[in-house]
């Protein structure tokens, strides 16, 4: 990439592929390379720091994300019992109708808006006239954050339980 100066070093280290092992691989050498990758991934999770509580932190994320027993729900899904159903909303829309607003509080109008936003995403002016025209959901990620943060308060306030903190 052109900008790898300005990724944190946790990036490459986390991209490398999985670690070769054979018969010649001494203990330290793989203990030495996990903890880099252990090190890289608290970096990686707001970085998090080699504690009790950074350990614990990082196995909740962990579950959350993957373990099936630890996923969620939520009225805004798209898919599942509770789902909403329909076509995903993403970023796009949100993003293009954030452009022609910011170009509108400039002191353009709707039309003229459009023609610099236009210019500068390669979108066609029409398009981008109508995006506002019409009421948009924000994206399903953004829906879905406050139900994100609640299991993972509630995770946590179960995690404290169990440690009998």
């Amino acid at each position: 990439m052109a900008n790898d100066e300005s990724l944190p070093h946790w990036v490459d280290v986390l991209g490398r592929g999985p670690m070769a092992v054979d018969e010649g691989t001494s203990d330290d050498e793989l203990a030495a390379e996990m903890a880099e990758r252990l090190q890289a991934l608290l970096a990686s999770h707001n970085g998090l720091e080699p504690t009790a509580d950074g350990w614990r932190q990082l196995a909740l994320e962990l579950a959350l994300k993957h373990e099936p027993a630890f996923q969620i729900e939520t009225p805004v899904d798209r898919n599942g019992r509770s789902g909403i159903g329909g076509r995903p909303v993403g970023w796009q829309t949100f993003v293009l109708r954030s452009l022609m607003r910011a170009e509108m509080r400039k002191g353009a109008n709707q039309k003229e808006a459009a023609r610099k936003v236009a210019r500068s995403t390669g979108k066609a002016a029409g398009t981008l006239n109508n995006v506002l025209s019409r009421r948009a959901q924000a994206p399903d990620s953004m829906r879905r954050a406050p139900f994100e943060w609640k299991a993972e308060r509630a995770a946590k306030l179960a995690a404290r339980k169990l440690s009998q903190e």
